[in-house]
């Protein structure tokens, strides 16, 4: 039976937002390889529906995600580890990043950070596996809430993202002392430090993050999704100048008055060839 037939991971749509629920409680929402899949798969589903302009994810039960369920757990991609690991010795590390996939929360990262729509983390309890709520555009925490990244105490490098979007989110101190330090921390200290954007009563935590939604969604969402690609576009690098005209072209298509702008003439013209 597949994670969708035991819906272990639920999709509603309502008023242009979609929720996404973790529904394993009596696992405490653990994920195995099944549900990744699905995860990638919802997350697929409110990305081509243009009707739904913010998504909102949370868990049933005491916990938001208690990590990996490595009954259900396969390994694979790692067949090719040991020519690898050689490659980099050799300082071929193009070579092997050219062939190497991307791991299914790796994959979700990657598809929040370059949508158009507004992630909201409803984090319930339990969340020991954070780096799902890291690439997050927001994050409402239940004042129950715990949090931790524990990858360095059974000796793995994290493989779900944390090592980039952690970064991004608290810049490179605070990051390590997440990811070296791996200790259990409060949702109050989750606040503090920057990972959740706010912390309320459990009771309050799904009406909190539906209105954060609905304050966010009355704007053109064509405003919205190239504000957080130029602020991507930053994290990722790019010189300030470029930066900077990478700001204007987007500012160019969304404002009321720059029809005649030198960025949007150049697009009408070079759309029809």
């Amino acid at each position: 039976m597949t994670a969708s037939e035991e819906k272990t991971i639920l999709l509603e749509k309502r008023e242009q937002i979609a929720y996404i629920t973790f529904n394993r409680p009596e696992k405490m929402n653990a994920f195995r390889n099944m549900e990744y899949d699905l995860f990638i798969d919802l997350v697929d589903e409110c990305e081509r529906d243009d009707s739904i302009h913010a998504v909102i994810i949370t868990g049933n039960g005491r916990a938001f995600c208690a990590a990996d369920d490595m009954n259900g757990m396969r390994v694979e991609g790692y067949t090719g580890r040991t020519e690898a690991i050689g490659a980099m010795m050799r300082d071929k590390i193009d070579w092997v990043l050219n062939g190497q996939p991307l791991h299914p929360l790796q994959q979700v990262v990657k598809t929040i950070y370059d949508s158009g729509k507004v992630y909201i983390g409803a984090v319930n309890g339990v969340c020991w596996i954070a780096e799902m709520v890291y690439p997050l555009d927001f994050v409402i925490a239940a004042d129950v809430a715990t949090f931790a990244q524990s990858d360095i105490r059974i000796s793995i490098c994290p493989g779900g993202g944390s090592t980039q979007t952690l970064t991004r989110a608290l810049g490179r101190r605070r990051a390590l002392e997440m990811l070296l330090l791996p200790e259990l921390i409060s949702a109050q200290e989750a606040y503090r430090i920057g990972i959740v954007t706010k912390v309320v009563p459990l009771a309050d935590l799904m009406s909190e993050a539906e209105a954060l939604a609905k304050k966010i969604i009355i704007y053109n969402p064509k405003t919205i999704a190239m504000t957080k690609r130029a602020v991507t576009k930053s994290q990722d690098g790019i010189p300030i100048e470029e930066g900077l005209k990478l700001e204007y072209l987007y500012s160019s298509f969304t404002h009321p008055l720059s029809a005649d702008s030198p960025w949007r003439k150049a697009w009408k013209e070079t759309k029809g060839k």
